[in-house]
């Protein structure tokens, strides 16, 4: 027997991890927008971007507190422009933001997936008291 949860409210957060990138110059004879800075003397650090790497959507949670389980679902999509393999990590955290549980599950079988497709994760968890999860996040880790 499927059950939500009743009177408290369960909060999905997709989050993503990013890997760097170098920043890319301009190509010469192109006119820049603003003037060029002064340059400063001494160690300044290199500038690096941060590149999302794929998106999470469609984060769902059924649970099921007759049995102490819990169904997570999620779509995952690649935005870089290059193959990619990895995993998920789902995350069950308490009303204080403290870790419950954590799951990973591989993408796509283990196999690379190429920019814009879009994998399935599921995960099923026992956790007992189900009314303890407050909120949901999802962790992307590249391999």
């Amino acid at each position: 027997m499927k059950s939500s949860f009743s009177g408290s409210l369960l909060l999905l957060v997709a989050v993503t991890t990013f890997s760097s990138a170098p920043f890319l110059q301009a190509k010469q004879n192109t006119r820049a927008k603003h003037p060029p800075q002064q340059q400063q003397s001494g160690d300044v650090p290199a500038s690096n971007f941060a590149h999302q790497t794929i998106i999470v959507e469609d984060l769902a949670a059924d649970v099921h507190s007759d049995s102490g389980t819990i169904t997570i679902t999620a779509k995952i999509t690649n935005v870089s422009m290059a193959l990619i393999r990895g995993y998920a990590t789902v995350h069950l955290l308490s009303a204080e933001g403290k870790r419950i549980l954590s799951y990973e599950e591989e993408i796509n079988g283990g196999e690379a997936f190429p920019h814009g497709a879009t994998m399935d994760v599921e995960v099923t968890a026992k956790v007992g008291d189900v009314g303890k999860i407050a909120s949901i996040t999802v962790d992307f880790t590249q391999i």
